[in-house]
């Protein structure tokens, strides 16, 4: 497991290539996607992203060899989704909530594929595409509090999980309007214990971590965000795959 310290964010922008790899990749079209400024302008996102991705975005010539099926589970639009259509079978499960609609459908032309999954993770029958590595970053728990249900239904699907879960050690509420409904909630986001406790279940899965780790989720208050969330990657052994 990786906890992520304003360390390792000032090391990595010794060498911030995935910045890099943007600007190099980029269209016209790209710079218009609300997902893909974010990346170019948040150095935090793009540490995580160079963790999380960076054996997948290997040069094509490579990738060849090593082409692995590939679910991203809410992972947004960027210049870096045409680096993963070159490299693997790549999927995008998203609701694409922040725009680009239209550049996924003009990428899927270009491509010949169509890559893009416009549905909730729940409705989607993951047993028609048994992956090598399925990724959700930055969407548990704090924008989906499903995440047992998530790690129950997908991990027969996959080799490996990778899971890059947000959290707040301080009290952190949203107010929001049901979409079948006129009733105002209030959602409290998970903080470390909750969601270190929830982990537990999947201790002889999680890769790289303890127990301990896990229990000290609750006692983090460093963060690379703005927000202060606490964020935390971890990896888990899958059941199944191809």
């Amino acid at each position: 497991m990786i906890v992520y310290t304003k360390k390792m964010l000032s090391d990595y922008l010794e060498n911030d290539w995935i910045l890099e790899l943007l600007l190099n990749s980029e269209t016209d079209a790209d710079r218009q996607v609300r997902t893909h400024q974010w990346l170019k302008e948040m150095d935090n996102k793009r540490l995580v992203v160079s963790q999380v991705y960076e054996d997948l975005l290997c040069s094509e010539d490579t990738a060849r060899s090593k082409k692995k099926i590939v679910l991203d589970v809410g992972g947004g639009y960027t210049a870096l989704t045409g680096k993963m259509l070159a490299n693997h079978d790549y999927h995008l499960l998203d609701f694409i909530a922040h725009g680009g609609q239209e550049t996924i459908r003009k990428a899927e032309k270009d491509c010949g594929k169509k890559f893009w999954i416009d549905e909730d993770w729940m409705d989607y029958d993951i047993s028609q595409t048994p992956c090598d590595v399925i990724i959700a970053n930055d969407i548990f728990p704090d924008v989906d509090q499903r995440l047992e249900l998530f790690i129950e239904k997908y991990l027969p699907y996959c080799k490996e999980m990778r899971l890059v879960l947000t959290f707040y050690n301080e009290p952190k509420y949203y107010r929001a309007k049901r979409v079948d409904d006129a009733e105002v909630l209030t959602f409290l986001s998970w903080d470390g214990e909750i969601t270190g406790m929830k982990l537990k279940k999947y201790e002889d899965r999680i890769l790289d971590t303890t127990v301990e780790e896990l229990e000290e989720l609750k006692d983090i208050r460093e963060s690379i965000y703005w927000n202060g969330r606490q964020v935390a990657y971890v990896r888990l052994k899958g059941e199944g795959g191809r």
